[in-house]
């Protein structure tokens, strides 16, 4: 209602503002158009007296000179002539002036001698043109002593004795009757003001109709733009700021004790639709979504898209259980299948959830929400209910982010390695590299502190980054030694996934002038499924180049035996899971044993080189090597560690695989150095 007496307002303010001028035009043009009229009366009184003095004056005259008057038989024929005039009322006043403007000769008195002294008028009407004014009848300098009478148009023209000559003899002083004139100039100023303003009203109330329209578009135009801000447009759900609208106008009206619940729903995968489908598709699966959640929630709550895979639920009033009911339902309808591509699938979401109350603030609940969506997500959890813990993690985890930004420019990482050796000899094969972070204040943290943050955000390309030159750096020192190290760096998801990343990787190789076989690529069977068709790509040019391609955890990921040749891999690397409890003899070391012989045989039919990683004592790495692995990893060979240990320790190893010999069963008989 108020919007609709906004836009009558809006109408009436315009009406008003635009009635002003057209009513100031219209008294402008009124006034314009009585002065013409005036003008126009003025003129006739003119005409009039040029008529009497053409037709009644200048034929009396015999054409001497009227200094000292008009002859008695030009006074008789004056006379003649201008009675008539006077008694019709065709003239309220007549009189002869000669070139000085004396006074010679008036009807009224025609025995008068000259009075009156010059006058400029007649000058000015015998010299230029006629003059004429509007006045009233004894407003002249000779009838001061009379009264003032009816008003009348004084004209002073020229008169002579022979028509068209140049030569005047006088003028003619003629007062012309101005009522018959100031009606006629009432009526036609009566009829040219009913049209005026008939006019003006027509062209205003065209004006007021096309403002109207105008308005009303305007008004339309505005409610569509109101509701566009509040709506997604790809959906027809609320934005996120018409749902901070409705979580503030829920917490305005509810009671003590009753609650507004914020939901936060972040779709799983959602990046790998637009990726693999296409934009088209992510588009139809996210309208698929927006379809399922209005359709399963309550007729009071309300569903919003607050992010690019992100949707919201404001439930107000709704108690635990019924909020527990409508996550299930909402999960339970998100496994409706819908085809894209010719594919079918299904939804699945992470969820995170507050409870707000009277006096709340609309922000810091929405803020809550996707805390602990986030929270569920890293957590891999289904759903979190928002706790004040979360605060601090989150807080923690972004200084530590800015910190590690700050740490990649300001070179306070540092790359350990852990060898890699041959199971029958014990030769080393190669090293792995594994990132520290020296800490200013917290000094050196393992990767298990910041790499997962780090994972989740873009932070990982110029870490990554960061470690394939220091490697690449490495490499060239050790060759320049003489020693020739095969250095392994890990890659997550997010960098086989960047298409700049084989390129990136490739140009480092050539700055530092490094051959590809040096430098092997490790990715977890997690990385690969997460985008098998983007991180094949990256593998394959990476491995056309030369370059070893080793898959890490092997056995716990989700890498299917028929993806497992379709990429470029040249090892598997056996998890420890698998691998610790190998030699204990319960169900646990059977069933282990069992899958490492089952991966050994599996990679050995395709051509792939086995490592295991967690070898940890003597009787692991035994068993290891009788089962037929190629390579071994682990504490048991030596701990992870920085440059200037691994430099002592690749000394000390070729001083011992010198003097030492190598068993029957492959066993190392000579000492293996370690440190701790």
């Amino acid at each position: 209602m108020r919007r609709h007496r906004s836009g009558f307002g809006l109408f009436g303010f315009y009406a008003l503002t635009s009635l002003i001028p057209i009513v100031i035009l219209g008294v402008v043009l009124a006034q314009s158009f009585r002065h013409d009229l005036e003008q126009r009366g003025l003129e006739q009184g003119v005409a009039v007296a040029n008529s009497v003095a053409r037709s009644a004056i200048d034929p009396t005259l015999s054409g001497d000179s009227l200094a000292d008057g008009p002859t008695p038989t030009e006074r008789l024929k004056i006379l003649a002539s201008a009675t008539p005039l006077l008694e019709s009322g065709q003239a309220l006043q007549l009189r002869v002036r000669d070139t000085t403007g004396r006074v010679i000769f008036d009807p009224t008195h025609p025995r008068q001698p000259p009075t009156g002294g010059p006058d400029h008028e007649v000058v000015e009407a015998i010299h230029d043109a006629p003059v004429r004014l509007l006045t009233r009848i004894n407003a002249d300098e000779v009838d001061r002593f009379k009264p003032l009478g009816t008003r009348a148009i004084e004209v002073y023209t020229p008169i002579h004795s022979v028509p068209d000559s140049g030569h005047a003899l006088g003028a003619l002083e003629i007062y012309v009757p101005y009522a018959p004139i100031a009606a006629s100039i009432d009526d036609s100023y009566r009829t040219i003001v009913t049209l005026l303003v008939v006019g003006l009203f027509a062209l205003w109330c065209i004006l007021a109709t096309i403002s109207w329209s105008v308005t009303a578009r305007l008004r339309k135009s505005a409610r569509t733009n109101r509701r566009l801000a509040r709506t997604d447009s790809l959906t027809g759900l609320a934005n996120r700021t018409a749902m901070a609208e409705t979580v503030g106008r829920e917490l305005a009206s509810i009671v003590d004790g009753q609650t507004v619940t914020v939901i936060a729903m972040d779709l799983d995968g959602f990046s790998h639709i637009n990726e693999v489908l296409g934009h088209e598709n992510g588009d139809r699966y996210l309208r698929h979504v927006a379809e399922q959640v209005s359709d399963t929630v309550g007729p009071r709550d309300a569903v919003a898209r607050i992010g690019g895979d992100e949707f919201g639920v404001v439930m107000p009033d709704a108690g635990e259980r019924q909020v527990a009911q409508t996550v299930a339902n909402i999960r339970r309808a998100l496994l409706n299948e819908v085809e894209l591509g010719g594919i079918a699938l299904t939804s699945e979401v992470t969820i995170g959830m507050v409870h707000g109350y009277a006096g709340d603030d609309t922000g810091e609940l929405m803020r809550q929400a996707a805390l602990a969506c986030r929270a569920a997500k890293r957590d891999r959890t289904l759903s979190l209910e928002y706790s004040p813990d979360l605060e601090a993690f989150d807080a923690d985890r972004l200084t530590l982010m800015t910190e590690l930004r700050h740490g990649i420019t300001l070179d306070q990482l540092v790359l350990h390695y852990q060898p890699k050796v041959a199971a029958v000899d014990g030769r080393v094969v190669g090293v792995e590299a594994l990132l520290r972070w020296q800490h200013p204040t917290r000094g050196l943290l393992a990767p298990g502190v910041f790499l997962p943050t780090a994972e989740s955000t873009e932070l990982i390309t110029p870490l990554t980054d960061w470690v394939i030159e220091a490697a690449c750096r490495q490499a060239v020192q050790w060759r320049n030694r003489g020693r020739a190290v095969p250095i392994a760096v890990n890659v997550s998801a997010r960098c086989l996934r960047d298409s700049e990343f084989a390129d990136r990787v490739l140009a480092t190789l050539v700055r530092f002038g490094v051959s590809p076989d040096l430098l092997a690529i490790e990715v977890t069977e997690t990385a690969v499924i997460s985008d098998p068709v983007r991180a094949a790509s990256t593998l394959r040019r990476l491995a056309a180049r030369g370059m070893s391609i080793s898959l890490d955890d092997f056995g716990v990921g989700y890498t299917s035996l028929g993806q497992l040749h379709q990429l470029p891999i040249d090892e598997i690397k056996i998890d420890r899971e698998f691998v610790a409890p190998l030699v204990t003899d319960s169900d646990d070391g059977r069933n282990a044993a069992a899958v490492v012989r089952a991966i050994i045989l599996l990679a050995h039919e395709l051509d792939m080189t086995v490592i295991a990683e967690g070898a940890e004592d003597d009787a692991t790495i035994a068993e290891l090597t009788r089962l037929g692995c190629d390579l071994i990893q682990g504490y048991g060979i030596a701990r992870p560690a920085p440059i200037e240990q691994i430099d002592r320790w690749l000394l000390a190893r070729s001083a011992s695989m010198t003097s030492s010999t190598t068993t029957a069963g492959g066993q190392l008989a000579g000492v293996r150095p370690r440190f701790s």
